[in-house]
């Protein structure tokens, strides 16, 4: 990001900001997206970041770390912390499940003219396996793995948002690709 926009941005410039979230807004969603954040929710900590971005930005220094570098480090906390709550709201949902069977529940079972045509439905199975995949992986590796795929990010920015060395960044992504592909291989995925 260019050194003029963001001091326009620390001067408290709506319109500079206004540039800023829209260069940032896709690669903040993907990166989202692929940490395991559902749609709404990923909306919701993109919008997190920006505000506290926009909150933030006076004491933001270019001298000490890129601007990318920054706003996916807030992006990555923010994330983290959104799918800890999840995954304790999970654990907490499966307890009252095992022990309360709701016996009012029922199946609903969908119109046979509703169905995809089975290379559609073959490719919705595919996402549904790739993202059980990335579901079994720890959040950090999420997170790391998300990065790896944005195409602004090198990999010492990478290194410099997990707080990890830059031979840790890609020793850790070949242990994660073999964790995924046996896992997928495994599970019968085929791409």
């Amino acid at each position: 990001m260019d050194d003029k926009v963001f001091r326009q941005i620390q001067r408290g410039d709506k319109a500079a900001f206004a540039r800023l979230v829209q260069r940032f807004q896709k690669p903040l969603f993907v990166y989202l997206g692929r940490m395991g954040l559902e749609q709404g929710l990923a909306e919701e900590v993109a919008q997190e970041t920006f505000v506290r971005v926009w909150q933030s930005a006076a004491r933001f220094d270019p001298t000490r770390s890129a601007f990318s570098t920054w706003i996916f480090t807030i992006a990555r906390r923010l994330a983290i912390n959104e799918l800890e709550r999840a995954s304790r709201r999970y654990e907490q949902s499966e307890q009252l499940a095992d022990q309360e069977y709701d016996s009012t529940f029922s199946v609903q079972h969908a119109d046979p003219a509703s169905l995809a045509p089975p290379d559609v439905l073959q490719q919705s199975e595919q996402q549904q396996q790739l993202w059980q995949a990335l579901q079994a992986l720890s959040v950090q590796d999420r997170s790391l793995l998300a990065l790896a795929y944005l195409n602004e990010l090198e990999f010492s920015a990478i290194a410099e948002i997990e707080q990890i060395p830059v031979g840790t960044v890609k020793s850790r992504l070949h242990r994660i690709r073999g964790e995924l592909k046996t896992y997928l291989t495994r599970n019968g995925y085929e791409p």
